[in-house]
Parts: C-alpha cells; structure tokens; sequence
C-alpha cells in the first residue's frame, strides 16, 4: 500500500512539473506580443495601400494598425499622426524617383534631357498619389508646410538641371535652372501636357 502511495505522489509531482511547463511555454509563444519585423515599412505599405483603395478620408490610424496587426500604441512609437505617415512615404517616395533622375541624368547630353525625365518622374509621382492631392482635406491637412516643401522640391529638381547647364557652358546657369524647375513644377502639378511646357522652355536654352 506505501509502495502505491509512494507511485502515486510521484506521478503526481510529475503531472505537477508537466503543467508547470505546459503554463510556462504558453505564457511565451501564446501570451507574448507578436515580434513582427519592419513594422515601420509595414505601415508605410499599408497606408499607401488603404489611401489607393478607399481614398484618404476613409483611411484613419486604427484601420492602418488592424491592417498590420498591431495595436494603436504600437503605431505611435512610431509616427504621430496619419499625416506625419503620409508625408514620409511621400517624401521617401520622391528622393527615390530624383535619386533616378540623379543617376540617369548623368549620360544625358542636354539640358532639356534632363528636364524630360524629370517630368516624367514628377508626372508619375502625382499620379501615383492621385488620392491625396485630389483630396480637399488632405491638401489643408499639408497646407501650413506647402511653402517650404515647394521651396524643397524646386531646388531637388533644379539640382540637375544646374549641372547640365554648367556642362552646356550657359550663362547665368543658377537662375536659368531655378527659373526651369519652377516652371516645370508649376505646370506639371497643373497636369499641363509637357510638349507644351518643353516648347516654352526650350527657347531658354537657345544659344
């Protein structure tokens, strides 16, 4: 009879230590938080994805969060606001597509060379966020940072045009180049079709 009772607190204390383990790795695979890598880039994607789909007005912070599985205080580590998100993937977005026009203006031989692919890429880039610069909300959401981001994006897009016109040997080159990517930013926003733009500013670089 010891003998049986000596078995059965053995098995006992086993059953015991078995369910210890059982909590103690459901506590870590089941009841930690979910590591997910690039949650920064996962928002980013998101975003775009949810404004592309549903416009920007229907897009709010806790449908971006759900769309990547996180909660809402994951989202603030690491942006603000949903603007603060737009305006990076934007901005990111457009210092990818001048670092192109960087790299591929470099075997162009002219400086209207350089201003057609950069209108391509501005043209594509506002047609690829379509959604928000259509939309009324969104434009007063960025409204009090428009005057410096103009200001920002006329020197990017000058920046080549500067050193084709060096390369070209034409006088005053600085303005000439400011004066062409303003006009070039002006009117590519306004969706003006570019053979028209490009036969105005080609008469700037008649020698």
């Amino acid at each position: 009879m010891k003998n049986i009772d000596k078995l059965l607190t053995i098995r006992a204390k086993q059953c015991i230590i078995n369910m210890n383990e059982f909590i103690k790795i459901f506590k870590e695979v089941i009841l930690m938080p979910k590591i997910i890598e690039n949650v920064r880039g996962l928002l980013l994607a998101e975003a775009q994805k949810q404004i592309e789909e549903n416009g920007y007005e229907n897009v709010t912070i806790r449908s971006i969060a759900k769309g990547c599985s996180i909660g809402l205080g994951t989202f603030y580590n690491y942006f603000k606001s949903k603007d603060m998100l737009i305006a990076t993937f934007l901005l990111e977005d457009w210092q990818q597509r001048m670092m192109k026009v960087s790299k591929e203006s470099e075997g162009k031989s002219t400086p209207m060379d350089v201003i057609e692919a950069i209108n391509q890429e501005l043209a594509e880039f506002i047609q690829s966020h379509e959604n928000i610069f259509a939309s009324p909300n969104a434009v007063k959401a960025f409204h009090s940072s428009v005057g410096d981001k103009h200001k920002l994006l006329r020197s990017q897009i000058a920046a080549p045009i500067l050193n084709a016109c060096i390369l070209g040997e034409y006088e005053n080159p600085v303005f000439l180049a400011d004066f062409t990517a303003e006009a070039l930013l002006t009117w590519t926003v306004a969706k003006k079709n570019y053979d028209e733009i490009a036969s105005v500013i080609q008469k700037l670089f008649v020698k």
